[in-house]
């Protein structure tokens, strides 16, 4: 069997990085991941051939019996399968931190647009606006993936002149992020209609802060419940140090 059957697929996971990612940020991304899954396979390879080997010669010296050559076997195709199944996962847990990165700055990305629409700005050159101030300062700020999204659609707009809402709606549609869905669908409505698209930007801010908190109580509740646990045996062993003692001399 080929070793490139046992890799990522480049067109499908193209087709997944597709909804979120330019061309050429998925490619560089796709190969990384292969680069990655190949060293772990070398990996794995090189610790088989060490351990069949010490197995091997402790056989010869009487010291093994053909039941640790078997554990190994079995030890490492497990390992083997379980690699082979989640060849895709780095692309996975990537697009799934771009979607959670896109939903935290939605709702700053919203108090823009309502700014500068308020300012008397039509809708288009609004979001190019954002666009071009992120650009200025990505250097500073690192990269979002809201932002870089935006930019991205921008750019193909004007090279293929199909239009911005055409765009932001199918970036939408690839994302499958419901906030981005909303905001699609809103501006594709009122695009021409800068006041009233400003209202209904500021009702659905409210909506985007509201399940920001909500998030963020969320996370907290989760943290405390992760710390519960070694605190837990914490408590368990200080109780064992103290009464052990007692409990040595009865």
């Amino acid at each position: 069997m080929s070793i490139n059957k046992l890799l990522p697929d480049p067109e499908i996971a193209m087709s997944m990085y597709d909804k979120l990612y330019n061309s050429e940020h998925a490619k560089q991304e796709i190969e990384q991941n292969i680069k990655r899954i190949t060293r772990i396979y070398l990996l794995i390879g090189a610790l088989f051939v060490v351990s069949v080997s010490a197995a091997l010669f402790q056989t010869v010296a009487g010291e093994g019996s053909g039941f640790d050559l078997a554990g190994i076997l079995i030890l490492f195709a497990t390992l083997l399968f379980i690699v082979y199944r989640n060849r895709y996962g780095w692309v996975e847990k990537q697009i799934k931190t771009t979607k959670e990165s896109i939903i935290e700055d939605f709702p700053e990305f919203t108090d823009k647009l309502i700014l500068l629409l308020n300012a008397g700005m039509v809708t288009e050159a609004a979001l190019r606006k954002i666009a071009f101030d992120y650009k200025k300062s990505r250097e500073l700020i690192g990269k979002r993936a809201l932002y870089e999204g935006l930019s991205n659609l921008i750019d193909r707009a004007q090279q293929t002149n199909s239009g911005l809402k055409r765009e932001l709606s199918e970036y939408a549609v690839k994302s499958g992020v419901r906030e981005l869905l909303r905001f699609s669908a809103i501006v594709e409505d009122n695009i021409n209609k800068g006041s009233s698209l400003a209202e209904k930007l500021e009702a659905e801010g409210t909506l985007l802060w509201m399940d920001r908190k909500k998030r963020a109580e969320e996370r907290a509740r989760l943290a405390e419940t992760k710390l519960s646990f070694p605190l837990m045996l914490l408590l368990l062993s200080l109780v064992i140090i103290t009464t052990a003692p007692i409990l040595l001399s009865l």
